[in-house]
């Protein structure tokens, strides 16, 4: 199976994130969009993963997320990776709004243990954002109009998911595996 674990969008942001194809790419212009149902914040992909390593790994996934309170996120802006040369992915921006960077120090303690457990090393820094589309197969793609694109709102993570990708003809299928709680800060 094919696992990754990742923030979902609300509902209202993923139907503005999938209207602004409209925008940056109206009439397809050689990308494949992502499903409406499918938009997320990737932490970690993680690859095939067997089956019989489920329960162990439950434990590991919760245990990193575990105590880190919820996340203050913004939908903003897009953009194409890589930034210069042949567009491949087409993205639009998340930002953190934490005082003190907890989706990158989250991501970071997910990819820590996801090594310790023996997944390959995701050697690019983290960045985050939310995957649009992909440039079809081959295909030279036009450089989508991402200055067009503004501030889609701000939305609380509360929560982290264990995907499991399926493959299909139409695109990928995700379906939510497990999920992880984020806490409540205290307030002081």
């Amino acid at each position: 199976m094919r696992e990754f674990l990742a923030i979902p969008l609300p509902e209202s942001l993923r139907r503005a994130a999938f209207a602004s194809r409209g925008v940056l790419a109206p009439r397809g212009d050689g990308w494949r969009f992502v499903r409406e149902a499918g938009l997320h914040l990737t932490l970690r992909f993680l690859g095939e993963v067997d089956a019989s390593r489920r329960e162990a790994l439950d434990g590991v996934w919760r245990e990193a997320v575990a105590g880190t309170a919820r996340l203050a996120l913004r939908l903003r802006g897009a953009g194409v990776f890589p930034a210069t040369g042949r567009p491949r992915i087409l993205w639009l921006g998340i930002d953190d709004e934490t005082a003190e960077g907890s989706l990158a120090r989250l991501a970071g303690r997910l990819e820590r243990a996801a090594r310790a457990q023996g997944f390959a090393p995701d050697d690019r820094p983290f960045a985050a954002h939310v995957t649009l589309a992909r440039a079809r197969g081959e295909a030279r793609v036009a450089r989508p109009p991402v200055e067009r694109i503004g501030d889609f709102g701000a939305f609380v993570a509360e929560r982290v998911v264990l995907y499991r990708t399926e493959l299909g003809p139409g695109g990928s299928t995700y379906h939510e595996e497990a999920s992880y709680p984020l806490i409540v800060a205290a307030v002081s």
